[in-house]
């Protein structure tokens, strides 16, 4: 059964009714407050104004991990705290957060020496309290080449492997979102916060917009919590629009190469002159490569990697990586999304505090901003703490955080490779005629939900072809997008049901007409919204490409 009841529906429920918490943005720290919420036993709404994880959630490093590079600023509390939830999440969604090994180079001219960085390491392990799948574990330079043959340099000195985590953070937002609606929450994208509403001197709701009807609508809440990110500020001037803003947005740029151009075994981190830590990452047909940290001043609404972005990356990844020679024409995709850090006056960038913060209006807006993807659960449930203070002067008792111990709804029912091979059982008695490869991307994908899709296959075997070819994508996954999982537009499916956008080289756009037949038929579009939808995704895609005629420019 699909975890969104219909959109009409769904509209329909927020008329005529006071919710105990109205949440403002659909990303991973919004996914999850309303998440922690709804476990509560409260009475939920969460908009986004665009699709789940639209912003800054879908544009991460793709990484869980307690954040090597926090403790040399210190930052003990937040590693720690890192590595906790980072245990926590691997058991609540395997299928979406998987243990991997990452590689520590280590150079003659460029960050830490070896014996800090085995230092470092021995604290992380530490500070993991035996919860990390193995423990760190020093290489000679010939050992590092053995694994990684292309960080062959004259530099290279020595290296550590150490385990950590990586993860679908679109999907994981997703599933964050799936599950409050199954505890009760009502959840809606398309639905563009422009107003709150106040009783006599508090925040009692919101106006709201619905970007597909174009119509306005309020929703009464005893609390209402700011979950926007880059959006942050924005929202707190709805209450005043004169307040002072309180975020330092920085934007964190990655690129993406074929794989068959820079082929890695495993997440390789390595220093730059500058003191910061860069990752590449293989996965499937390409690895990605980031992420800058720069200060951000135009509109959320605008971000791109700019031309400076893309020639920073390529100099380090050809420093880093001499041999593959990555030049500008291997780009297959850029995207950038933006930290929303509490400004601290007088601090550099590099210095601003990951962790994050919560604050409360005089009129009780709850705002939460900055921390990371991997603390995603326990921001939840701090902001929820929060907000259960000031329910109870309205009367409203909360009992204790849920989440620590739930599972999100994806996961198998034993370990996914031995659920990828019953799923293998499933596909060889149906015969739909899916590889292998299809089948493990399902597992890791889906989870336990790849039975669905798997299912449409099966009912339709034309749903088993590759949306672009070569890639273990099927055409069955825009189906069950469409179905199952709240996707509205070309956009939602390619960027972030999918990752179409960044991993295939044309980045969709050969399979796309296809693709929008599908929804239009999903989703009962006349040829204009299937039109537009198509256009919006072009849009998108000629955007991640701006920076290529200005990088050609002379200075």
């Amino acid at each position: 059964m699909t975890a969104f009841a219909p959109r009409s529906a769904r509209l329909a429920a927020l008329a005529d009714r006071l919710f105990d918490l109205l949440v403002i943005g659909g990303g991973i720290t919004g996914a999850a407050v309303a998440r922690d919420a709804a476990a509560r036993g409260l009475s939920v709404c969460l908009l986004e104004k665009k699709d789940w994880a639209a912003g800054t959630s879908w544009r991460s490093t793709k990484l869980v991990h307690g954040g090597l590079r926090y403790l040399e600023s210190g930052q003990v509390g937040l590693v720690f705290e890192s590595l906790r939830e980072r245990a926590i999440l691997m058991e609540a969604a395997p299928h979406l957060v998987r243990p991997a090994e990452f590689l520590f180079p280590e150079y003659s001219q460029r960050g830490r020496p070896a014996w800090q960085v085995g230092l470092g390491l021995t604290a992380y392990d530490l500070l993991a309290l035996g919860r990390a799948p193995s423990r760190h574990r020093g290489l000679s330079r010939a050992e590092v080449l053995r694994r990684e043959r292309l960080l062959e340099s004259p530099e290279l000195l020595s290296g550590d492997v150490y385990p950590d985590g990586r993860t679908d953070d679109a999907r994981l937002t997703l599933e964050n979102v799936m599950d409050a609606v199954s505890l009760g929450a009502v959840a809606l994208t398309g639905v563009e916060v422009v107003g709150l509403l106040r009783r006599v001197s508090a925040v009692a709701g919101v106006v709201a917009r619905d970007a597909e009807t174009g119509r306005n609508m309020e929703v009464r809440a005893r609390i209402v919590i700011n979950a926007t990110g880059p959006w942050g500020d924005r929202v707190r001037r709805l209450e005043h629009p004169g307040v002072e803003g309180i975020l330092r947005l920085s934007r964190g740029t990655h690129i993406t190469v074929p794989s068959a151009r820079l082929p890695l075994s495993r997440i390789v981190a390595f220093p730059l002159a500058d003191g910061r830590l860069l990752f590449a990452v293989p996965d499937g047909a390409v690895t990605m490569l980031g992420t800058t940290d720069t200060d951000f001043s135009g509109s959320p609404d605008e971000v791109t990697g700019d031309e400076n972005d893309l020639a920073y990356l390529l100099a380090a990844t050809r420093q880093t990586f001499p041999h593959a020679e990555i030049a500008e024409h291997d780009v297959v995709a850029t995207f950038a999304g933006l930290r929303p850090l509490v400004d601290e006056p007088g601090k550099s960038l590099e210095e601003t505090s990951r962790e994050e913060a919560i604050l409360v209006s005089d009129a009780g807006l709850v705002t939460i901003t900055g921390g990371k993807l991997t603390t995603h659960r326990r921001m939840g449930e701090k902001a929820v703490d929060r907000a259960a203070a000031l329910l109870a002067r309205q009367g409203v008792a909360v009992s204790a955080g849920a989440t620590r111990e739930r599972p999100l709804p994806g996961k198998p029912r034993s370990p996914v490779v031995e659920w990828q091979k019953h799923l293998l059982d499933l596909r060889d008695r149906s015969n739909p005629g899916l590889t292998d490869d299809t089948i493990a991307h399902l597992a890791y994908r889906y989870g336990s939900r790849a039975v669905d899709v798997l299912g449409l296959s099966i009912a339709d075997r034309s749903l088993g072809r590759p949306i672009v070819e070569g890639l273990p994508d099927i055409d069955a996954e825009v189906v069950f997008a469409a179905r199952d999982e709240d996707a509205r537009s070309v956009s939602d499916v390619l960027i972030r049901r999918t990752h179409l956008f960044w991993q295939a080289s044309d980045q969709g756009l050969g399979s796309l007409e296809r693709v929008a037949a599908i929804l239009a038929r999903e989703l009962s579009w006349s040829p204009v919204p299937m039109r537009d939808s198509s256009a919006a995704y072009e849009r998108e895609v000629e955007r991640s490409r701006t920076w290529r005629q200005k990088f050609r420019e002379p200075n």
